[in-house]
């Protein structure tokens, strides 16, 4: 599948190589704030907001254990499911689609 047969509604957030395994990465996609998750070949998108503080999620850790702590307050979400894992945040994250074609990283933000 080449970049012209992304399906309509996903749109570019970064190249694969800028997003290190075990890593997190916040980018701006269609002006949402994202926060890619990386385990292995599997992308996650969440949005890069934690509900509890409004702090970047991007800036937080993604654990061995498949979640997401924020850096400000320690709350965790499930990076698959936006569940929250552990509080203080009440509150799940949204998730968005994610396909990897050709080395590059598309989420769908829109319906």
């Amino acid at each position: 599948m080449g970049a012209a047969l992304v399906p309509p509604g996903y749109a570019p957030a970064a190249r694969l190589d800028a997003l290190a395994d075990g890593a997190l990465l916040g980018v701006t996609v269609a002006g949402r704030a994202l926060c890619l998750a990386r385990a292995g070949a599997e992308v996650t998108a969440l949005e890069d907001c934690c509900p509890h503080s409004a702090f970047p999620l991007s800036a937080g850790d993604l654990l061995a254990d498949g979640t997401v702590r924020c850096a400000w307050h320690g709350a965790r979400f499930d990076r698959r499911t936006g569940a929250v894992c552990e509080g203080p945040a009440r509150d799940p994250v949204a998730l968005y689609p994610v396909l990897v074609v050709d080395d590059v990283v598309y989420v769908r933000v829109g319906a």
